[in-house]
Order: structure tokens, then C-alpha cells, then sequence
């Protein structure tokens, strides 16, 4: 790109809020979904500043009361994130900078945390395959069919295939941290195997949530289990047993 063409971008691009500060939350998927049904000019919730901790309680629930924590992320100053916005003009505007990175927590000992963990393990462990009982029609064309005597090629095949349908489905984000959250909260520590047979997901998609949530213990009775990191620990008590 030319020097010019350049210089037109920036021009382009207003910066009169450039000095603003912003926050970056993410948001569980259940919690999106009722602020969408809230509408826009509806009040979503409050928040509030206790000492170093923030908290949120939620309009329009069964329990206002309840409230939700903010986990707060450093945000590295040496790589700052930018918004941006774009007119129907397709004119470009810095808006500012994030000041503050947050994910949204339930508190791990309330009522709604523990339906919404009942919940979504009910909907994991539920089979969704169906068995069907063919008719006396059916049946008869599968008798009168002279099979093919399978080869290796096509052996292989059918095995290629029957590994994707066992394919593990990958669980939203959010939806696995929260079953994680209850998983940590039976016992403290967890190896990597069981997790996988507990959450039923991809070993890499795993562990790569694992690594933002828990630390691996490299040395002593726990090598090589996992524990929740101490920002995300709470108070309720832990079984330190292992499978």
C-alpha cells in the first residue's frame, strides 16, 4: 500500500474517543440469551464495587438477588486492545481502548448455579440416538439381499466412518467451564482422563480450556492432576479424593 493511500486512511478515521476506556466481559450463553429476550431498552442488571471485587446482580430472574461475580484479567499493556466501529457510511472510528477484561461467574454456592449445572448435565447424558423397529415389509428386503463380502478397503471405510460418528461433539465455551466449575467442585484434583470421560469432549478442545482455568501440577502427590487456579478457587469444601 502506498504512502498516500495511507495517509487517506488515517484521515478517514476518527479519533475523537480514542482516549475512552472500555470493558471486555464475557458473558455465560444462558445469561446472552436473557438479556436478548429483555429487549433493548430494558434494564439488564446492576452492578456493584466492594473493595476489589465487582459483582453483578440480573434483572427479570426468578432471584434478583443473586448475584454474579467478575473474575478480572490483566490486560497486557505491551499488546493493548482497540475498538473500532463503522457507520452505514462505511466510516471508520476509534472508540477507545480495553481498560478491563472480565468474565462473568455464578456464585458456585447458590441454588441457580447448582439447577444450572443439574441442568445441562441432565441434556450431556442424554442420549439423542433413537432405535427404530422395522416393519414386516423392511425386514424381508434385508433377508432376500445377498451380502457383499466386505474387503479391506471397504472395511477401512466403514470404520473411517463409524470413528467420525463416535467423534466427540465439541460443548461451547462457556457451557464447559461451568461444567468444569462443578466437576472441581466434587474433588480438588482431576487427571486428564477422567475429565475427558466426565465432559465428553475432544482431548485438544480440553485441554485448551483447562490451560485457562486450572494448572497442571508438574511435581509431588498430584503430578500430572489438574486443580482450579486460586483466583477461580471457592469456599465450599473439596473431596481431595482421585478417581
Amino acid at each position: 500500500m502506498s504512502e498516500d493511500s495511507n495517509d487517506a486512511l488515517v484521515d478517514e478515521l476518527n479519533t475523537d474517543n480514542a482516549e475512552n476506556q472500555a470493558w471486555l466481559v464475557k458473558v455465560p450463553k444462558f445469561l446472552v440469551d436473557h438479556w436478548m429476550s429483555r429487549g433493548a431498552d430494558a434494564e439488564i442488571g446492576k452492578l456493584y464495587f466492594k473493595s476489589s471485587n465487582l459483582s453483578l446482580t440480573i434483572s427479570g430472574t426468578t432471584n434478583e438477588n443473586e448475584e454474579f461475580q467478575l473474575a478480572t484479567t490483566p490486560v497486557i499493556e505491551s499488546n493493548p486492545l482497540k475498538i473500532f466501529s463503522e457507520d452505514k457510511e462505511n466510516a471508520l472510528a476509534l472508540e477507545g481502548s480495553v481498560g478491563l477484561k472480565c468474565d462473568i461467574r455464578m456464585n458456585v454456592d447458590s441454588k441457580g448455579y447448582r439447577e444450572l449445572c443439574r441442568g445441562r448435565s441432565e441434556s450431556y447424558n442424554t442420549k439423542t440416538r433413537q432405535s427404530k423397529t422395522l416393519e414386516g415389509h423392511q425386514t424381508s428386503i434385508f433377508k432376500n439381499h445377498n451380502p457383499i463380502k466386505p474387503t479391506v478397503s471397504t472395511l477401512a471405510a466403514v470404520m473411517k466412518t463409524k470413528k467420525q460418528e463416535d467423534k466427540r461433539e465439541r460443548m461451547a465455551e462457556d457451557e464447559l467451564v461451568d461444567l468444569l466449575f462443578h466437576l472441581f467442585e466434587e474433588k480438588t484434583y482431576w487427571d486428564l482422563k477422567s475429565l475427558i470421560s466426565r465432559t465428553e469432549q475432544p482431548q485438544a478442545w480440553l485441554k485448551q480450556v483447562l490451560e485457562r482455568i486450572c494448572i497442571l501440577n508438574k511435581r509431588g502427590p498430584h503430578r500430572n492432576y489438574y486443580e482450579i487456579k486460586s483466583e477461580y478457587k471457592n469456599n465450599s469444601k473439596q473431596s481431595d479424593l482421585k478417581d
